[in-house]
């Protein structure tokens, strides 16, 4: 579209008009927010505390159960079974990923010394300590063995199973207990 031609004053007086009409529409906009922000905040406020005191015993009982299904795993679990299905949910275990750890006693000083004399350089982070994913992956690759890491001062524990919990809240809604 070919701009119009006009004036110099006139071109300036109908800058000065839209941007009244977006100062007065921002104006607007931002009143509206901050009402709206007032507002929500009350409504965060009147709720905080029982937010707090819910989430508070969400805490407790998933602490509960896992608890419970850890003492009693073999008696939840069938054997060669990860988790147990109810109208209210699942529950399981799942295997843990193993972690590289420095063997007590050893500094990470002493360990990258360790795997670097071993030729394992690729092991240690330009930080001068053990790259312990590098560690696992090579692991992992049969690139080193446990005794090879085990020389330079690190082992691999094994992680505890993880444990997971899902709540059908479907199967809650229908029971009336939600």
């Amino acid at each position: 579209m070919p701009a119009k031609t006009c004036n110099a004053a006139g071109a300036r007086a109908a800058v000065a008009e839209k941007l009244r009409r977006l100062g007065r529409v921002q104006l607007r906009l931002e009143t509206l927010q901050s009402e709206l922000n007032a507002q929500l905040e009350g409504v965060r406020r009147r709720h905080d505390r029982r937010i707090a005191a819910l989430q508070s015993r969400t805490s407790e009982l998933r602490a509960d159960l896992e608890a419970y299904c850890r003492a009693r795993r073999d008696a939840i679990l069938p054997p060669g079974r990860k988790s147990l299905t109810t109208p209210h949910g699942e529950v399981g275990f799942r295997k843990g990923e193993a972690a590289v750890c420095l063997r007590d006693g050893l500094a990470e000083a002493e360990v990258c010394r360790l795997l670097r004399t071993a030729e394992l350089d690729d092991l240690v982070r330009t930080r001068e300590q053990p790259d312990k994913v590098a560690v696992r992956r090579a692991l992992a690759a049969d690139e080193v063995t446990l005794e090879g890491i085990r020389r330079c001062g690190l082992d691999l524990v094994e992680a505890p199973p993880r444990f997971h919990c899902k709540l059908r809240y479907d199967a809650l809604v229908q029971a009336g207990r939600a």
